[in-house]
């Protein structure tokens, strides 16, 4: 594998830029910047317990065993009620704790039913030798204070997150723009689009343009599609076409050396630069820029265009290097030997002990179950079961974003 010509393949980065969407719609997207707590939570002295709030002079009294009168009954989301001194109030879990009380006693500590009417004294029985602080009591900012950071700018928004900006009372949310791809297959063998006219010579199905526009939408990205035959102005329209509202422009097939790679004719030499990488599948790659939009350009081979997405597409897209994307795990499949053409690819399957196994061959089927892509050096190079590998975790669908 070249470092070199990968680095050069995503070199750059692709715009940031952000939007604001309600809290409701932004599960999955990146945060923007940090969220900083513009109110403490708790806002206001509550309950951690359902049971009875108690000042100081009624927990005394009720440590001798002697019965504490209870003049009043907050449950929550209701105003708090005034405790007067040597007396109790019932509260419930979040209700607004009196100001004069010294804790909460847990309604199984009295002697009181746990649920109906207010009682007119409790008997408190069986209380810890020491009680610190505020027994059950959560205090204004106990939780998060004003000017706590409590989501870092740059996370993927799950469940929690979004839980923790409503407990701040946040409506919206601002987020990462979604990046605007463009992606063009090109070739004349390829099948039309639905509707349009059948062609009379061999043809064979398109299926580079449902999978990475599918591909595309899992990173979270907007997909805007194109195809184009194998004419350099009917290609050079379409990418023309696309430019103006789109981040990054990626096409498939038309790269590699034969007399009609609609892609090499069109850009080469003004726009993009042709390669060939050591690698298996996708060794036919090129990259360049026209209009300001950076352009990739990956080989019309299925498996091989779909390996080059996960390669260089989603580290410039996340702006992650290559190389900090690999992960380490222990092989569990039969003798590997490395190719003499190079660094291969191969789908691997995760097993339930954590070891990965790879799949018989790098077919588009094959990805189709795998779990992560096991990189082989090439030959003399090889893989036995045991040993130590780096594989590229292939994302969920709905995760990336």
């Amino acid at each position: 594998m070249d470092p070199e010509a990968y680095s050069r393949i995503i070199a750059g980065a692709l715009p940031v830029g952000s939007e604001t969407v309600p809290l409701a719609e932004a599960v999955g997207r990146i945060l923007a910047h940090d969220v900083v707590a513009r109110e403490p939570i708790p806002a206001f002295a509550t309950s951690a317990m359902d049971g009875y709030a108690l000042d100081s002079r009624a927990l005394a009294r009720a440590r001798t065993g002697a019965p504490v009168t209870v003049v009043g009954d907050v449950p929550a989301g209701h105003r708090p009620v005034d405790i007067a001194p040597g007396t109790a109030v019932r509260v419930m879990t979040g209700a607004a704790v009196p100001a004069g009380a010294a804790a909460v006693v847990p309604v199984e500590f009295t002697d009181a039913a746990r649920t109906g009417e207010i009682p007119e004294t409790i008997t408190v029985a069986g209380l810890p030798e020491t009680i610190v602080g505020r027994w059950n009591i959560r205090d204004v900012g106990e939780d998060t204070a004003v000017g706590d950071i409590v989501v870092l700018g740059g996370q993927r928004l799950g469940a929690a997150a979004i839980g923790t900006l409503a407990t701040l009372g946040e409506t919206t949310v601002e987020v990462r723009r979604r990046l605007r791809v463009g992606l063009i297959v090109t070739g004349d063998e390829l099948a039309p689009a639905p509707g349009a006219a059948t062609a009379t010579a061999p043809i064979i199905p398109n299926s580079n343009l449902p999978m990475l526009a599918a591909a595309i939408v899992t990173a979270g990205a907007i997909p805007h599609l194109g195809t184009s035959g194998d004419d350099p102005a009917e290609f050079l329209a379409v990418l023309d076409g696309l430019l103006p509202d789109v981040d990054l422009v990626i096409t498939t097939g038309g790269i590699s050396a034969g007399a009609f790679e609609v892609v090499r004719a069109s850009l080469e030499g003004t726009d993009s630069e042709f390669v060939r990488v050591r690698q298996r599948p996708g060794g036919p790659q090129g990259f360049g820029r026209r209009g300001g939009v950076p352009l990739l350009h990956f080989p019309g081979t299925p498996s091989g265009a779909l390996l080059s997405f996960h390669l260089f597409a989603l580290s410039l897209m996340s702006g992650t290097d290559l190389a900090a994307r690999w992960q380490r795990a222990v092989y569990a499949g039969p003798y590997l030997a490395g190719h003499v053409k190079g660094v291969s690819f191969v789908p691997v399957t995760v097993s339930v002990e954590g070891t990965v196994v790879p799949a018989e061959r790098a077919r588009l089927r094959d990805f189709a179950g795998a779990d992560a892509i096991l990189r082989v050096s090439a030959a003399p190079a090889a893989i036995t079961a045991g040993d130590l590998v780096q594989v590229l975790p292939l994302p969920a669908t709905g995760l990336e974003r």
